[in-house]
């Protein structure tokens, strides 16, 4: 096969039905991808040989640390294709600027491991893709309150500080450090002020979380307010908020080692499948 004849474009709608039907044959691998694409369709690129779709790569935008990701049509594998289209990736991605490349593949999958591993991609961390379906649970008692503005401060220094230590716990994250405020976050977090929940103990916010669709984005709890069973109330009346809104299933993403996960179990989250994240130094 001549792989000089590649060629990129950018997605658009029109192509949607195609793409699906080339993620579903090989549906475990690209199940987050086609998620994704719903969701920001402008960070993919289609690539065709002659007229065929032979791969879906998502680009985002160059930052000092971006991502990259590659589907190749089962059929079209090991023949340079997904090697061609990762270095085009990289060399757009090198050209805005960019120094670290991060991307992912399910655990599951160990010739995606194998053709990372080719491509100079190290581990970076694993995590759990989790759901629970089933009925509400019981509401127990717990001041939450619908986010506002005035909550940034405290809720995201929270937030930055919890995580950061979880981080540390589970070994690895060397680099992590503790986020800082912005105003650009601010705005953000404001934008999206329904589907923030604060609980607020005392006068004091104690806990926050984020919801985003039905995926139980974050919950984060104070440090010195951690093992008081205020996360475990707090994730259940997070899940009760998302069943209340019309969805049948509740997800979420536990970093492998997190000592969350015991708590997450215990609720009734069944692993779906675990991602493994790598990156890569241009």
């Amino acid at each position: 096969m001549k792989l000089s004849g590649i060629r990129y474009e950018p997605y658009n709608d029109s192509q949607y039905q195609a793409v699906r039907a080339l993620i579903g044959e090989d549906a475990g691998a690209g199940e987050v991808i086609l998620r994704v694409l719903a969701e920001e369709p402008a960070l993919f690129m289609t690539v065709f040989i002659e007229d065929r779709l032979v791969a879906l790569a998502q680009v985002n935008e160059p930052a000092a640390q971006s991502y990259l990701t590659v589907f190749v049509c089962p059929q079209m594998r090991r023949q340079g294709i997904g090697t061609e289209v990762v270095k085009y990736g990289e060399d757009k991605l090198r050209a805005g600027g960019t120094r670290i490349v991060r991307s992912s593949y399910r655990a599951d999958h160990p010739s995606a491991h194998a053709f990372a591993s080719r491509l100079g991609y190290e581990p970076y961390f694993s995590s759990a893709y989790m759901e629970r379906t089933g009925d509400p649970y019981p509401q127990e008692e717990l001041p939450v309150r619908r986010y506002t503005d005035d909550d940034y401060i405290a809720s995201q220094s929270l937030h930055a500080i919890a995580f950061h230590e979880m981080r540390v716990r589970v070994g690895r994250f060397p680099e992590s450090a503790v986020a800082r405020s912005s105003e650009q976050e601010r705005s953000a977090w404001e934008a999206e002020a329904e589907d923030r929940l604060v609980c607020e103990i005392g006068g004091e916010i104690v806990a926050c979380s984020h919801l985003s669709g039905n995926v139980l984005s974050s919950i984060s709890v104070r440090p010195d307010m951690q093992r008081r069973g205020i996360g475990r109330k707090l994730t259940m009346y997070a899940c009760n908020e998302i069943y209340r809104r019309g969805h049948e299933t509740v997800s979420l993403w536990c970093v492998v080692g997190n000592d969350a996960r015991c708590l997450y179990d215990s609720l009734g989250f069944q692993e779906k499948y675990t991602t493994a994240f790598i990156r890569k130094t241009l």
